[in-house]
């Protein structure tokens, strides 16, 4: 459902949202704008569709927003503060208001958008930021995040996921792995890296049975869904936030597959001392590991993922950067190529 007539443009909203008093900068993401002051961010998602979800209508933006919100106070608190209306006179914009996300107007404007307002973090105490740095992590720090997504592990435990929703996923986005690296591969700086997506394909087949039984005992909870290290900020006590709110499937996911993603991406930053601690720690909280070569197989399929997310940039109309694609989906795909010839199938 297209979003209705009064309906004013991205880039009109963009241009009003850039110039508020207090904005510093401004944030482009693929789906969505966030504005940035000293105190808050506001983010606005793109009227796009994405694979798993539609956001091109005004309710469906609404309803991801409240959802964005509802999802991240499991791990993020009180970061998260409310979905906040962008309404219209027509002539003018404003951001506020109050009323359901059915969109009671604000002195007779009618709403015209939803932005997700949070409380801004420190840039500096990122976990990617401090890799960056050579400040970091301490022990400590690490110890504390691992303990706040044993809690949260626990917590999920407690409502069981539909039964073969997460080897259906796994299984889906490997064959659109598949498909567009194939596809993409004259794009890559070395076209034969994209082949280990065939190597990941079986890989995942042998699988099968060890993720089922991975599922009944468990271990398969409806997690974060995008855990990599610029959504962990190292405060006191931790905040790990930005959890996907698109789609229950992006969710759904064995814990160390998932702890293994984020030990993956500290590994790609330089750290890879990081993910033993990690799992180690992990496995510490009292939550079984799987076998050494599902773990190689979750880490790969990750790789994968990220490779091709990167280098379907290219296939945007109006690709932002896009020199930076091919070499990142590189990286993903080399590291992914060193687990498999590390562990071979």
């Amino acid at each position: 459902m297209p979003d209705p007539p009064w309906q004013v443009s991205t880039e009109r909203k963009v241009a009003f949202l850039s110039g508020l008093p207090g904005v510093t900068q401004v944030i482009e993401t693929h789906m969505a704008y966030v504005f940035l002051t000293a105190k808050f961010a506001f983010k606005l998602k793109k009227p796009i569709c994405f694979g798993y979800f539609d956001h091109r209508s005004l309710p469906a933006r609404a309803h991801a927003c409240a959802e964005e919100v509802r999802l991240n106070q499991a791990l993020a608190g009180d970061v998260y503060i409310r979905p906040i209306p962008l309404v219209s006179s027509g002539e003018w914009l404003w951001l506020g208001g109050k009323g359901p996300l059915a969109g009671r107007p604000l002195a007779g404007w009618p709403v015209v958008d939803w932005l997700v307002q949070m409380r801004r973090l420190p840039q500096a105490r990122m976990l990617d930021t401090v890799i960056a740095a050579g400040q970091g992590p301490r022990k400590d720090e690490m110890s504390a995040v691992v303990a706040l997504l044993a809690r949260f592990y626990r917590q999920q435990q407690a409502s069981p996921v539909r039964a073969g929703l997460y080897f259906t996923h796994l299984h889906r986005e490997q064959r659109v792995n598949a498909t567009h690296l194939t596809k993409m591969a004259h794009r890559l700086p070395n076209p034969g890296l994209a082949r280990v997506a065939e190597d990941l394909s079986r890989r995942l087949d042998l699988a099968a049975p060890d993720i089922a039984a991975r599922e009944q005992a468990g271990f398969v909870v409806e997690g974060h869904g995008d855990l990599r290290p610029e959504h962990v900020c190292l405060t006191r006590p931790p905040v790990i936030f930005d959890r996907v709110e698109s789609a229950v499937e992006l969710r759904v996911l064995d814990i160390y597959d998932e702890v293994g993603y984020l030990a993956a991406e500290c590994t790609m930053l330089g750290r890879p001392d990081l993910g033993k601690a990690l799992t180690g720690a992990l496995e510490a909280e009292g939550f079984a590991p799987p076998d050494p070569a599902l773990m190689t197989t979750y880490a790969m399929f990750r790789l994968v993922t990220r490779a091709r997310l990167a280098i379907d940039h290219l296939q945007d109309e109006s690709p932002r950067t896009p020199a930076k694609w091919p070499r990142r989906a590189h990286d993903y795909l080399a590291e992914a190529s060193r687990l498999s010839a590390e562990a071979p199938a």
